[in-house]
């Protein structure tokens, strides 16, 4: 599978979690694509509907016929700047949400040649950049190898509750009680189903919303991906202008400066992972230098906007070895790394923490 699909955050969950919004929501901080997998069963029905089709009558030759001349496309709205689904052209939108095209859309849901097509034009839509896409198995079986994988759940009453009030229903006991049975049931029926069950990627962060609203579950979500980011990657971490304080008198860094770089980097990465300096000292050690090294390639210059970027390259022991590169303009103007040695409150040697190793080998 390739290696661009793992820029996909994959949320899964049950109906009525609020995965589309969040999923919306996240995608628009983010600036980047939202696909709604179920708007694109949608789309299928909402074709099939116009063409005065039963679905239920159609042959597979018939769906094979209809799915090679149906081209699927995520496409951004330029007046809303969000992005939507596109059939043959034309954008639907409203029309997607109508009785008779939720119908459709779950009786076509079923045919195995169309979840099979769907899945190929779904891991299309996966690029160099990040995208979010929502589902029932998205990290599962559309996108195993996603870097980020969620699963969004909530209790059936408090999700039954909240189907309500988008509805404009009313929130009596009763009712109440019958939309969270029915809700059960389909959780039941989902997770029984025999293609695709709805089950949590062994992988994702499972996350209960039930007590969280939308700001809260969004910023869980960010928080996790950011750490992951950090985790996983040799990205940008840190971006600095260089101050007219850090040059000599012909606006050249001064070169013991960039070791300050090194070191504003290891902080910002600590903190994205969840261990800052200050955590460290609580929790009752640090991370002492005891060897620098740090190679010049060029000279960065004042007002110039440095890209600086690192990893843990070793964590053995009582050893922890930080590489680190300085940028500018896709341009390498130094790299090196620090050696630390990790010691308690009495300034004794210890172990590396597990905060540590996660950060070397990428498991969260």
């Amino acid at each position: 599978m390739s290696d661009s699909y793992a820029n996909v955050i994959a949320i899964d969950g049950p109906a009525a979690s609020g995965k589309s919004t969040v999923a919306r929501t996240l995608a628009e901080r983010l600036h980047i694509p939202y696909i709604n997998t179920g708007a694109m069963y949608r789309a299928l029905a909402w074709k099939l509907i116009n063409s005065s089709r039963e679905i239920t009558s159609l042959s597979s030759e018939d769906i094979s016929a209809f799915l090679s001349t149906t081209k699927l496309a995520c496409v951004v709205n330029k007046e809303s700047g969000l992005f939507e689904i596109e059939i043959d052209g034309v954008r639907p939108g409203g029309q997607l949400h109508t009785d008779p095209v939720s119908a459709g859309a779950s009786a076509i849901a079923t045919i195995p040649e169309v979840r099979s097509w769907l899945l190929d034009t779904q891991r299309s839509m996966a690029g160099e950049t990040k995208i979010v896409m929502e589902g029932r198995d998205i990290g599962t079986c559309i996108f195993p190898n996603a870097k980020y994988k969620f699963f969004l759940t909530a209790s059936p009453e408090v999700r039954a509750e909240r189907r309500l009030k988008q509805n404009g229903g009313a929130v009596d006991p009763e009712t109440l009680a019958r939309v969270a049975a029915d809700i059960a049931a389909r959780d039941e029926q989902d997770r029984n189903r025999t293609t695709a069950p709805l089950k949590q990627a062994p992988d994702a962060l499972f996350l209960d919303n039930s007590e969280l609203d939308l700001e809260q579950t969004i910023d869980v979500i960010l928080k996790q991906v950011k750490k992951r980011d950090i985790l996983l990657s040799r990205n940008t971490v840190l971006k600095y202008r260089v101050p007219y304080a850090d040059t000599d008198q012909m606006g050249v860094v001064y070169y013991a400066n960039y070791l300050k770089y090194f070191e504003m980097l290891r902080t910002e990465m600590m903190i994205a992972a969840g261990e800052s300096y200050q955590q460290m000292e609580e929790h009752g050690y640090a991370l002492p230098v005891i060897e620098a090294v740090c190679r010049y390639k060029a000279s960065a210059h004042f007002e110039d906007v440095l890209e600086i970027t690192g990893r843990i390259a070793e964590c053995k022991g009582v050893r922890v070895k930080i590489e680190c590169e300085i940028h500018c303009r896709g341009k390498l103007l130094a790299e090196g790394y620090t050696v630390h040695a990790c010691i308690n409150r009495e300034g004794r040697p210890v172990r590396a923490p597990q905060t540590l190793i996660q950060l070397m080998t990428g498991e969260v």
